[in-house]
């Protein structure tokens, strides 16, 4: 905002400069919280029919600005069948540059980078590069993982399991993730976190601490994921690795391996 003037009165010009400032902060509030929604949907795959993600997207000033930077696809059966990008002239733009037409009733999610080939993403990537495009959230060089031959038939998630951690670190991240401390057992003691997203959760052992984190270390152990029991949804039943939804299973490693991120040593149980 500019200067006042000599012209000007003082107390009309702070005023100005004063709903300025509170402008920009509440811009920032909106840009940040927007981010974090964008985050979720991307970890989660929530969809939209295709005239409310334009409402959404595209008719909002502010949201076209996050719309513009990111990947999008047309989903059946949670799949991704087409890709596209929102174009800055209001036009939507396929990997091969080529102008596409959203489908009408269509489904419309964030494309997470594990639903792509590596040829599709990697031409993806050269486009946000040469249009000197900025992702508002991490997608197209996110980290993602998937359930290994090995593990599909396993209902225990070991990858993690010894990794020695600050446990004041682990609650930080994890709780900053959207974990939540489990229920305190004999003597107060803590040895679990768990995150639920509707009828899904995943349950982390670790070796434990106080009911209130305390500087110390502890150790991680193995994580179990869980879904809701179709005949009786009032409980959840473990499942198979290979059963858990990939993109649910990638973003849930992904938050594992950030929190385990600062550990410099590794106790696996000799038995």
């Amino acid at each position: 905002m500019p200067a006042p003037g000599k012209n000007d009165l003082p107390e009309q010009s702070k005023a100005a400069n004063d709903a300025w400032k509170l402008l920009k902060k509440q811009l920032k509030t909106v840009i940040t919280n927007q981010e974090l929604r964008l985050e979720y949907a991307l970890g989660t795959g929530r969809e939209w029919e295709s005239s409310k993600w334009e409402r959404v997207f595209v008719r909002n000033p502010v949201m076209r600005q996050f719309a513009a930077g990111l990947i999008w696809g047309i989903y059946e059966d949670n799949r991704p069948v087409q890709t596209f990008r929102y174009m800055e002239d209001g036009t939507f733009n396929t990997v091969d540059e080529e102008e596409y037409v959203l489908p009408a009733g269509g489904r419309i999610a964030l494309v997470h980078p594990l639903e792509l080939s590596q040829e599709v993403l990697t031409e993806w990537q050269k486009q946000l590069f040469d249009y000197e495009v900025e992702q508002p959230v991490e997608q197209l060089q996110r980290s993602f993982y998937r359930v290994t031959e090995e593990e599909k038939e396993e209902v225990e998630l070991s990858r993690f399991d010894g990794v020695v951690i600050n446990a004041l670190s682990l609650a930080e991240k994890l709780q900053n993730m959207g974990w939540y401390r489990g229920e305190a057992g004999d003597r107060g003691i803590v040895d679990t976190y768990y995150h639920a997203d509707g009828d899904r959760r995943v349950t982390l052992h670790f070796s434990g601490d106080d009911i209130l984190p305390i500087n110390m270390e502890v150790v991680l152990h193995g994580a179990f994921f869980e879904m809701i029991d179709c005949e009786d949804t009032s409980r959840f039943s473990v499942c198979k690795l290979g059963d858990v939804p990939p993109r649910y299973f990638s973003e849930i490693v992904l938050q594992l391996a950030k929190a385990a991120a600062s550990s410099t040593e590794t106790r696996r149980d000799p038995n």
